[in-house]
């Protein structure tokens, strides 16, 4: 009987040897029971004692395990949930960034034709009195059009200012002109304006400007919205079965020997990332080449391109336009009486009637002291927040590229500097290349095309990146064509020049010669503690915003 009993306990001290943990330690479970009861109130399939495990899926030891095949199945639905809301937060700052900026640059732009369109109201109530209502409703039209035209909408900047004049020639014809008309002529004064250029070459300035700087400020809103686009795709990418057992292997498969959160070996970590993220490695190139891309339209947002210069001038300029008129009438009376008056409506030639006053070419208008560079802006301007928001943006270019290592660099760091998870048991960090031998084949993606949302990502990116290349080459290509120095004044040769020699008011005229950008106590300075509004009020739908849907 003591002999057998001896042999009996070798032979359960040979048992236990064989299937031990490193450190010759049988599984614990007791740690891993208390962990996954607190996932799973109440759950009934955590063995008090270690398993076989053989009919784990995924998880199979050499040894005995703590983990049952129902216990498997959470932890793998466990480990999806992981990796989504990683990837939630490896993106959430630049989440956060392009939202808020988005959101301040549209209201910036919003308020910058709010302040113009007041402006312009002023004007006509102060100068032109006697235009009444229905210039200030055209005008207010204007402002309307040139606001969904920056959110998208289908109207062209030639039709809005085509409309806005087509509004005022009649207007301007009975009222500062002092000529009456018949209710049948109504109509031919409303298209007279252009074959009469009775406001000269200011129309067809407005549209230049309005077109170029309009056009920038829609593809630059674009560019906003579709890079969240691209981040919330990215944060919904969805685990298949391959990435689920690879993720259940990395995180949980420890716990089913009865070890808790072990440090993954790295290339381990990163090689399931990579099978995991879908080829999103892939989008790097097209994702530098859009923020690149967002930081050259930026900076091209200046002179012709520059919103808020352009719309603070067009007071001026549509001051301008109807001091030509009146300038003109006797011409402009004998040219539409021609066309419009109440026997047979003929076109008239442009010989009819004395010549009116030419407005004389274009200077080579010198650069305003006040466009002497765009690193003079204050950062209270939208060159200011628009540089600003670029520089941050940059810090996220390589994003794509260093996604699985972000997400790897979430585990927690390693208590043993010597040991890590393999994916299999505890090994030496650096056994040199026989652990990438055994593991990087099993995971990486190798030769697979990208998954359907990353497809539909590099498709987002590739439009976007067209339309910003587009936008900046065209505005090379005209300052190319431009002088040197009148390309800084925004002289306008070759576009029937923009000179202001109607006007009388010293300080309305300064720098209008090729509409120069407007002087630097005119330009709008409250969107640094306006934009810091932004940031700070409602934190609770910014948050809001930043939380997965369901």
């Amino acid at each position: 009987m003591p002999g057998a009993a001896v042999h009996g306990a070798l032979f359960l001290c040979a048992f236990l040897q064989l299937f031990s943990l490193p450190g010759g330690q049988v599984p614990n479970c007791q740690e891993v029971r208390t962990v996954f009861h607190s996932l799973h109130p109440g759950s009934k399939w955590v063995p008090e004692n270690p398993v076989s495990g053989s009919d784990l899926q995924v998880c199979q030891t050499k040894g005995l395990s703590c983990c049952s095949k129902k216990m498997e199945e959470r932890y793998q639905v466990a480990a999806r949930s992981n990796m989504e809301s990683g990837l939630q937060v490896v993106s959430a700052q630049l989440k956060r960034l392009i939202i808020q900026n988005a959101a301040i640059f549209q209201e910036a732009f919003d308020l910058v034709l709010r302040h113009g369109r007041n402006s312009t109201l002023t004007m006509l109530r102060s100068d032109f009195p006697g235009l009444g209502g229905g210039a200030q409703s055209s005008v207010g039209q204007l402002f309307l059009d040139m606001s969904l035209y920056i959110l998208g909408s289908d109207s062209t900047v030639d039709h809005m200012v085509t409309t806005l004049y087509s509004r005022l020639f009649p207007l301007t014809y009975r009222r500062l002109l002092g000529v009456s008309l018949s209710s049948a002529s109504e109509e031919c004064v409303r298209g007279a304006w252009k074959d009469s250029g009775a406001f000269g070459s200011y129309p067809k300035l407005m549209m230049t400007r309005l077109s170029r700087s309009l056009l920038a400020t829609r593809v630059f809103l674009q560019a906003l919205n579709l890079g969240i686009e691209v981040v919330n795709t990215t944060n919904h990418l969805r685990p298949n079965r391959d990435c689920s057992r690879a993720l259940l292997r990395l995180w949980y498969c420890p716990h089913c020997q009865g070890m808790l959160g072990p440090p993954a070996c790295k290339g381990f970590c990163q090689a399931v990332m990579h099978g995991c993220l879908g080829g999103a490695a892939e989008v790097q190139p097209y994702w530098r080449s859009y923020v690149d891309g967002l930081g050259k339209l930026a900076g091209a947002m200046r002179g012709e391109q520059d919103m808020e210069a352009v719309v603070l001038r067009l007071p001026s300029m549509i001051k301008l336009a109807l001091k030509h008129a009146v300038n003109a009438r006797t011409r402009l009376s004998v040219l539409v009486s021609g066309m419009c008056g109440n026997g047979p409506q003929r076109r008239a030639s442009r010989s009819v009637g004395p010549p009116g006053p030419q407005p004389p070419a274009a200077r080579g208008a010198q650069p305003h002291p006040s466009s002497s560079s765009s690193s003079s802006d204050s950062d209270e301007t939208l060159a200011g927040l628009r540089r600003e928001f670029i520089f941050h943006l940059k810090g996220f270019s390589s994003f794509y590229s260093g996604l699985g290592e972000a997400l790897c660099s979430r585990e927690p760091p390693p208590a043993n500097h010597s040991l890590c998870w393999n994916g299999q048991e505890m090994t030496d960090r650096f056994p040199g290349p026989g652990l990438k031998r055994l593991h990087s084949g099993s995971e990486s993606r190798g030769n697979k095309p990208p998954e359907p949302v990353i497809s539909q990502i590099i498709d987002k990116l590739k439009h976007i990146n067209q339309l910003l290349r587009l936008v900046t080459v065209s505005e090379k290509r005209w300052r190319a064509r431009s002088s040197g120095g009148a390309a800084k004044g925004w002289s306008d040769e070759g576009e029937e020049g923009f000179e202001s020699g109607d006007c009388d008011d010293e300080d309305e005229c300064a720098g209008m010669s090729g509409l120069g950008p407007p002087p630097r106590r005119k330009r709008l300075r409250i969107f640094a503690d306006w934009s810091y509004f932004l940031y700070t009020r409602d934190v609770q739908g910014w948050i809001w915003l930043l939380l997965p849907p369901g």
